[in-house]
């Protein structure tokens, strides 16, 4: 028990520290890959939300809930307002200015969102009329020695579809869709 001083805690203590740093280093990490996981779920919880949005405007114009065959004057049947957007809402008629990814979604006018059909909290659309009676690339009325009476013109139209998350998250997704008009 000669000439003990203590060395051996000294020696711990030092081969501690670098241990103690690495663990807390582990710990940094993990939690910022808990972080990025959720901000990734997140995303993905957005852009559900849009494709659902643009699955109902696809469905609402596949089974005539908006009437888009039969081209009024504005493009839909409905009337537009320049000011506050159209009555109907969602609705854009060829060269309406509107700018999707710089529209006000939540909407400002008296009959509430006039801007964007709202689905949910989560999940809005609008439609734009693109152009009018284009016939179908490669259709024609004479197929082979046979001539068809069937419709080959169609209106085209693209859906903006906007999804949001929870957290704040913001996909937006487009689709041209097109009608038949004949």
């Amino acid at each position: 028990m000669i000439n003990e001083r203590g060395s051996t805690l000294i020696i711990c203590l030092i081969l501690l520290i670098p241990l103690m740093l690495l663990g807390i280093t582990a710990m940094n990490i993990s939690d910022t890959q808990f972080k990025l996981a959720g901000n990734l779920q997140f995303e993905d919880s957005a852009m559900n939300n849009a494709e659902t949005a643009m699955n109902t405007a696809e469905l609402s114009m596949s089974n005539g809930t908006i009437a888009a065959g039969v081209i009024p004057d504005n493009g839909f049947i409905t009337t537009y307002i320049s000011a506050n957007g159209p009555i109907t809402s969602g609705l854009y008629p060829t060269n309406s200015g509107i700018d999707p990814f710089t529209l006000d979604w939540t909407g400002s006018g008296d009959n509430g969102n006039n801007y964007s059909v709202q689905i949910t909290t989560n999940q809005n659309y609008i439609i734009e009329m693109m152009s009018t009676n284009n016939r179908l690339v490669g259709s024609s009325q004479s197929m082979g020695s046979r001539t068809s009476s069937g419709c080959n013109q169609v209106n085209t139209y693209r859906i903006t579809a906007r999804g949001t998350s929870a957290r704040g998250a913001t996909k937006f997704i487009q689709s041209f869709y097109s009608v038949l008009s004949c």
